[in-house]
């Protein structure tokens, strides 16, 4: 359980020193909620920060639209016990990925994942390996990032066992491409699935529509992509939703 409530507990110093390195890529001239990360308050009481009530870890970050602007350092992501991270809907311009993710795998409790962005800012990400040891994750968002140089990406999704609901939508992504050595991609338990607003500019490949069973949502709106939907697509046996609306599909 996290508390707001530093009185019951005492930031662990470890995560404040992780925080503060983060905050210094951070440009908080709306006086939001980073503009109380100072050493003179515990870190357990910062706005935006939650704790274990017991061990005064910090197991939870919501900074969800606070107008941030500046760099995302991964740093954040050697909080061991973080389980929670929302930096959406932020104006942030850059991407600092550690050259190893040694640091990483520290964040392997992390279940909720979001950094999508906004559609007027330009964030790129040319990899996304770093996400590979988090194997605990469960919703992923990288929504209005551009991944446009990206061209592995169902590889490291398929890394993530425990990944429910997967949102890239606006991301500039383009291709299915899959290893040809590789039998079938591991999504078993994908639930939710957006995909809208790409320019992939080629069918849907038949293994698509076996990546799981327990789909039940699936946007491709204005994905760019044609040809013949595949039979395959009824293996979706538990689908509710579905867009393929603004494609070329017959």
């Amino acid at each position: 359980m996290s508390s707001k409530d530093h009185r019951l507990v005492q930031c662990n110093k470890k995560d404040e020193e992780t925080l503060l390195i983060f905050k210094k890529g951070i440009n908080d001239s709306s006086n939001g909620m980073t503009s109380t990360w100072s050493t003179k308050k515990d870190c357990c009481a910062w706005e935006g920060v939650y704790c274990d009530n017991n061990t005064g870890r910090v197991t939870e970050i919501d900074l969800n639209n606070q107008y941030l602007k500046g760099e995302i350092n991964f740093s954040i992501l050697e909080l061991e016990f973080l389980s929670y991270l929302d930096l959406s809907w932020n104006e942030f311009d850059v991407i600092n990925i550690p050259a190893t993710q040694h640091n990483i795998t520290h964040a392997s409790n992390l279940f909720y994942l979001d950094l999508s962005s906004l559609y007027y800012v330009s964030l790129h990400m040319d990899n996304l390996n770093w996400l590979s040891p988090l194997s605990s994750l469960k919703y992923l968002n990288l929504s209005y990032i551009d991944l446009q140089k990206e061209t592995n990406w169902l590889h490291v999704m398929a890394t993530l066992p425990s990944l429910l609901e997967l949102q890239l939508s606006h991301c500039n992504l383009n291709n299915f491409m899959i290893n040809p050595s590789i039998e079938y991609l591991n999504l078993s338990s994908l639930v939710t699935l957006d995909l809208s607003y790409n320019n992939f500019t080629s069918q849907l490949p038949n293994w698509f529509f076996n990546l799981t069973n327990d789909l039940t949502y699936l946007d491709l709106y204005k994905s760019n992509i044609h040809g013949s939907i595949p039979h395959s697509w009824k293996n979706f046996t538990e689908l509710e939703y579905i867009n393929l609306w603004g494609n070329r599909l017959s």
